[in-house]
């Protein structure tokens, strides 16, 4: 009987307790945003944001954790069972990439979304005006207030460790050739 290390037991943890809260989350923001769509009104919603916008963002992050989640699960009994990253996994680090871009896109549009009125549209007059206030907003939105970053540096660097295993599994295919 092999014996579980405590980082597979932390690793473990950590993705069920996101499947666990993904899903919870998930439900309730559904849970909230079918009353919204029939009379309009929401009881959840911060008053500075606007509620379409809200309900959708937070039910696609959530929906997009809990793939994220499925497919770490996946991706660590994979490994367990073979010992090394093979081809399943290329897959799996694709479709994580594309969910951290994707959370970085909807948190940019939610962000956008929400602090509207501070992009000041009526005084985008002439070209320099709008360079100016478009970087004025892009860093006070997006670099200040609410960062996007970490999902475009995780998306990196998934992509970096997503090379490595292109090599090693070319290089696990030509010396199983040469045996």
């Amino acid at each position: 009987m092999s014996k579980t290390k405590p980082g597979n037991i932390l690793i473990n943890l950590a993705v069920y307790g996101t499947l666990l809260f993904s899903a919870q989350g998930l439900i309730y923001y559904i849970r909230w945003f079918i009353p919204f769509l029939t009379n309009q009104h929401s009881y959840i919603v911060p008053p500075d944001k606007m509620p379409l916008m809200w309900f959708i963002g937070k039910i696609i992050s959530n929906a997009v954790f809990l793939s994220v989640g499925i497919l770490l699960l996946k991706l660590f009994t994979n490994y367990r069972k073979s010992g090394f990253l093979g081809k399943e996994s290329l897959r799996i680090f694709d479709w994580v990439i594309i969910s951290c871009l994707i959370l970085a896109f909807l948190g940019f549009t939610q962000t956008v979304c929400d602090n509207f009125y501070e992009v000041h549209l009526e005084q985008w007059t002439s070209l320099w005006s709008i360079s100016n206030l478009l970087l004025r907003s892009f860093t006070r939105l997006l670099v200040f207030r609410e960062p996007q970053t970490m999902y475009l540096l995780v998306a990196a660097i998934l992509w970096a460790v997503r090379q490595f295993v292109v090599k090693a599994v070319t290089l696990k295919k030509e010396n199983e050739l040469f045996i």
